[in-house]
């Protein structure tokens, strides 16, 4: 196809056409412990998912990515029709006056591939490794009932999501569409397989996506044993200092 010049707010590229009957799309993108990013990436190679589409704007840092050395796009979709997939993801930020822009192109191009629903998975920052993990979910009304029976997973009563995720999220309701958000507690700085492992554990619960978690599990094994020695290491520092009580996620999530 025609490489599309100028500099557009926001322009959806299709490159591959691919058949799909109501595809999820999936969207992961880079906040605390890189959950929904490490989540996406391995949605995208175990099923060899092509790359479809990619999304133009100006509203993007002037940054070329490379990965195993070769260009790709910042902000990427990619699809799947043996498994009926969409994934969206991205390694750089979006201006916050591009938010808009970039979200309506987005779903604008989802809707005309037949999305109905539209999931985004993300990690809420805590302060060292979570002691507990569940997955929470934000959704829209109908979606309620649903995510309500999976025991796994408990609702966020309230708070605030911003960014690419919360921009797209709100112009779910602007259509015919429904959005919703699985969020996990991610280790703020660092990456976290072990969350994103728990968000792909919903996945496969809510859609049967038959993601294998084998090998993430093994990373994240690893990570952990590393982290739990330098809490060792400071836990002298930090004895006797005043520790916060209790456990709430009802808080305003960036």
């Amino acid at each position: 196809m025609a490489k599309k010049l100028g500099a557009p707010d926001a322009q959806v590229v299709q490159t591959k056409e691919l058949k799909m009957d109501k595809p999820l799309l999936i969207c992961g993108f880079p906040s605390a412990g890189v959950v929904g990013t490490i989540a996406a990436s391995t949605i995208i190679e175990q099923f060899k998912m092509e790359e479809i589409a990619h999304i133009r704007s100006k509203h993007m840092p002037s940054a070329a990515v490379f990965l195993d050395g070769i260009l790709r796009h910042p902000f990427r979709i990619y699809g799947s029709e043996e498994k009926n997939l969409l994934v969206v993801m991205t390694e750089l930020p979006i201006s916050e006056e591009g938010l808009y822009y970039v979200s309506s192109a987005l779903l604008d191009w989802a809707a005309g591939a037949g999305v109905h629903e539209t999931v985004i998975i993300d990690g809420i920052p805590v302060q060292g490794l979570p002691s507990e993990r569940k997955v929470l979910y934000a959704a829209e009304r109908e979606k309620l009932a649903e995510l309500k029976e999976d025991d796994g997973m408990e609702i966020l009563k309230k708070g605030i999501i911003t960014g690419i995720a919360g921009s797209i999220l709100s112009e779910t309701l602007c259509r015919d569409m429904v959005g919703f958000a699985l969020l996990t507690p991610a280790i703020a700085t660092i990456p976290d397989p072990e969350g994103a492992i728990q968000l792909l554990e919903a996945l496969n619960r809510l859609y049967n996506v038959g993601v294998q978690l084998t090998e993430l599990q093994e990373s994240a094994d690893k990570i952990r044993v590393k982290l739990t020695d330098m809490a060792e290491q400071v836990d002298g520092m930090r004895r006797g200092q005043p520790r916060a009580s209790g456990k709430s996620y009802e808080r305003m999530y960036a």
